[in-house]
This record gives structure tokens, sequence and C-alpha cells, in this order.
């Protein structure tokens, strides 16, 4: 990359340019780095340079507010963010989480307030390559998650796959999952959540991954591929699990530690069935993040072998 050290990302929209550029200030007065899209340059190829950002970003920075909740361009820059395994620290300015970041902590901004010691010294650990979980300093009401209709999400879902945005289409199907049975500020599925599923959202995922991949990826070619558990092995456990991770790619070897969402799609191919991966990649700063992501994974595909949902 040609740019100096990275800087923490600021993902707003012009509405909010007044709060970003009080915090961008408070920010630098603290000795760490900012980048926003301001600073670009003249005649800057503007996707890339916002992709290496974000992926070179100790963190993400993300202002939530109803304008950005409608932000294309912010919906983007959390997606990408995610695809890269870059930590996320929402700030609250207005209005409610934003449901891709529903199970991420984050500041509460809304009487205009900048982060104080607590938070600079968490973002400054995060500089200096030590772990730190996302700040929640200021516990307050629990604040509800933006709504968006599940037609608005499906029309996202299918944007992502006709530009051929794979990844980004892959963190949208398991926002869609979680959101049908009100777990987006968990981040994952307990196999109890199998039967909420509605059956017709799930064929409309379906139908969506298959059209826009040649028929390659969706539930109906997981299904095909790994339509129940080995023999003697419980389904919806462990083997089940392994034997789908296997047959579509999440895996190569039994016994394989799992790769961290961006490893795992670092490739510019996918075998077939490996799409949807279910996966929440901001689950994976916990010790537990397989669990649940099997837990996830097995309660989908019980409710599919259940229902008859086959694409």
């Amino acid at each position: 990359m040609s740019f100096g050290p990275p800087g923490f990302f600021l993902s707003y929209t012009q509405a909010d340019a007044a709060y970003v550029k009080r915090l961008a200030e408070h920010l630098e007065a603290a000795d760490l780095p900012v980048w926003l899209d301001a600073k670009l340059g003249w005649g800057t190829r503007v996707p890339g340079e916002i992709r290496d950002r974000l992926a070179a970003a100790p963190a993400i920075i993300v202002i939530m507010s109803p304008a950005s909740e409608q932000s294309e361009w912010v919906e983007r820059e959390i997606l990408e963010g995610q695809r890269y395994g870059r930590p996320f620290l929402p700030i609250l300015l207005r209005g409610y989480r934003h449901f891709l970041l529903a199970a991420t902590n984050f500041f509460d901004a809304r009487d205009g307030g900048l982060p104080g010691e607590q938070e600079i010294r968490r973002l400054r650990d995060l500089v200096d390559g030590h772990a730190a979980p996302p700040p929640n300093p200021r516990p307050g009401p629990v604040v509800p998650v933006a709504v968006v209709p599940s037609e608005t999400s499906l029309r996202k879902l299918r944007n992502a796959l006709e530009e051929g945005q794979f990844v980004h289409a892959d963190i949208l199907t398991t926002s869609l999952l979680l959101d049908a049975v009100q777990r987006l500020d968990k981040g994952w599925l307990r196999r109890t959540d199998s039967a909420r599923l509605p059956t017709g959202l799930l064929a409309d995922i379906d139908t969506v991954w298959s059209k826009f991949s040649q028929g390659q990826q969706g539930f109906g070619v997981q299904l095909a591929r790994h339509p129940g558990p080995p023999p003697g092995a419980p389904p919806g456990r462990h083997r089940d699990f392994l034997g789908l991770a296997l047959s579509v790619g999440w895996k190569g070897l039994r016994g394989e530690v799992s790769p961290v969402y961006e490893e795992l799609v670092a490739t510019d191919f996918f075998p077939p069935g490996f799409f949807p991966t279910m996966r929440n990649p901001q689950l994976e700063r916990f010790e537990s993040w397989h669990d649940k992501w099997t837990d996830t994974v097995m309660a989908v595909h019980t409710r599919l072998r259940n229902s008859g949902v086959r694409g």
C-alpha cells in the first residue's frame, strides 16, 4: 500500500459530518491515527483506496444514525470491514443500532459526547496490536436494532449477488436468518431456533443464491451434497456439521482448525455449496465462536431437512 500508517476508519454520512469532524479532531489530539474520506486526494481511485484503508485499519468506527442506516456506502464499508475481520467500534449518535452491527457493543453519543479516557486507552491498545474488546463504557437503556423489512434485505442480497459480491451477500444472508428469529443482537442461532425459521424465507434465499451462481451455490446444493448425518451420528451435532463442512469446502481435512472468516473467503474459487456459510465474522473475537457457528448452521439445516426445502 502507498499510504502511511493505518488509521481508524471513520464510516459515516454527510448528515453526521459535524460530529465526525469533532470526533476526528478529538482522536488526533490524543495522538491516534484517523482516516476519513475527506482526506481522499484529487484523482484517487475511491473504491480501491477505501478497500485498502478498511483492510488495514486497527478498527472501524461506524457513526450510527438514521441517515447512516440508509446509506449504501456505510453498509458496504461495514460488509467490507467484516470481510477483512476488522474490529468494529460503533458510536450511536441518533436512532437505532445498525442491523449489521447488532451484536457489537457501542459507545452511546446520543448526548453529543466524545470518547473518554477509557475508550482512548482501548483505542491505543488496538493501535499497539493488543487485543481489546469493543468498548461499552456507559451502559444505558437497551437500544433496539433498526428494522429492515425482509423484502428490503432480500433486495440488498439480490443486488450484492448480481454484482458478484458473494462475500457481502454471505454476511447479509446471515443477518437475514438472524433477524427472522429476533437473534440479531445475539449474532447466532440456537438449535432450538430451527423451528422458528420461515421456510418461505429459506426458499427465497436459496432461489437468489442459485440464480446468480448458475446453480452452484445455495441451500439446495448444500443439501444435495450433505443430505443428512453420517451413519450412526446424531443429526444436528458435531459429526453432522463436520460432514457438511467437508462436503462444501469449509474444511479440507478432518481435525483441521477452521480459519477465521477473512482467510476462509480469501480465494477466487468457491466449491459448490460453499455459500451461504452462515458465519458471523463479528463473533470471532469470542473463544466460543466455532460452537456458535456450528449451532447456527445446524439450526438452518435441520429446518431445511424437515421442511423439504430443496431450492
